[in-house]
């Protein structure tokens, strides 16, 4: 009877310890976050913006809110970047859009902001009028960036011509040598890139119908073994900031 008694004792006090340490194991799984992200995508992220782009003062303040004591940002390619999250060797990437590829492979959270992009010609040749145009055309999209809208569904028929250099710099200056018709990219993106590759803006111009008009999002990868549970933070988290009015202060820092 002892024996059985210092057992069930014994199980009590397992028992208890479990139930003690739980919340403090909670806590501690919210001490830090990594995230990665890439740059010259202005304003959104770019680590020339104050605080790395609206985008990432959004989701450091969401993780801030949900209760993460640390939230670390590291630079990458955004082709590396979507890797690293698509196996789960970070917490989660930004700002994307949802594509029907990548919504198979990530989990998306809430929108964070809506996102248009334009296609872009050179003066020195015939403007565009409308997207029509872009139809049988040589079309620049860097590595990484998603076919979006009517982006997607002129290169998906086949009706348009994909060019993939690693960043929008490199696409301005194949627009500006006549190596391709026509350049995807959203305004700020766009003068940036023309300006770091050495242009002015008044060498191009842009359709006045946008191709696309997308939300951005924070995604995660589902190997990551906690997924779920750091994207309902980040969408409570996202939920105060936007309630509070915070998010429209962060995101009207920059037009977009």
């Amino acid at each position: 009877m002892v024996t059985i008694a210092r057992r069930i004792l014994y199980t009590v006090l397992i028992l208890a310890g479990f139930a003690s340490a739980s919340p403090v194991m909670a806590d501690e799984l919210r001490q830090e976050i990594r995230l990665v992200t890439g740059d010259a995508f202005p304003p959104f992220a770019d680590r020339k913006f104050d605080g790395g782009g609206i985008i990432t003062q959004v989701v450091r303040r969401s993780f801030d809110i949900a209760g993460y004591q640390q939230v670390t940002v590291i630079w990458r390619s955004w082709l590396k970047g979507y890797e690293m999250t698509l196996e789960g060797e970070v917490d989660g990437t930004y700002p994307y859009a949802q594509t029907p590829e990548r919504a198979r492979s990530m989990l998306f959270s809430n929108p964070i902001a809506n996102l248009s992009a334009y296609g872009w010609f050179s003066k020195k040749r015939d403007p565009y009028r409308d997207n029509i145009d872009l139809v049988g055309k040589a079309i620049c999209l860097p590595l990484g960036h998603g076919e979006l809208g009517q982006t997607g569904r002129l290169l998906g028929s086949g009706q348009a011509n994909r060019v993939s250099p690693p960043d929008m710099k490199t696409c301005f200056k194949l627009l500006a040598a006549g190596r391709v018709d026509s350049v995807v990219s959203p305004v700020p993106e766009a003068l940036a890139a023309i300006t770091e590759g050495g242009f002015s803006e008044d060498d191009f111009g842009h359709i006045d119908e946008s191709l696309s008009d997308m939300p951005l999002h924070f995604i995660i990868g589902p190997k990551h073994p906690r997924a779920q549970t750091i994207m309902n933070d980040f969408n409570q988290g996202l939920k105060k900031l936007r309630d509070s009015g915070e998010l429209d202060q962060i995101l009207g820092q920059a037009q977009y």
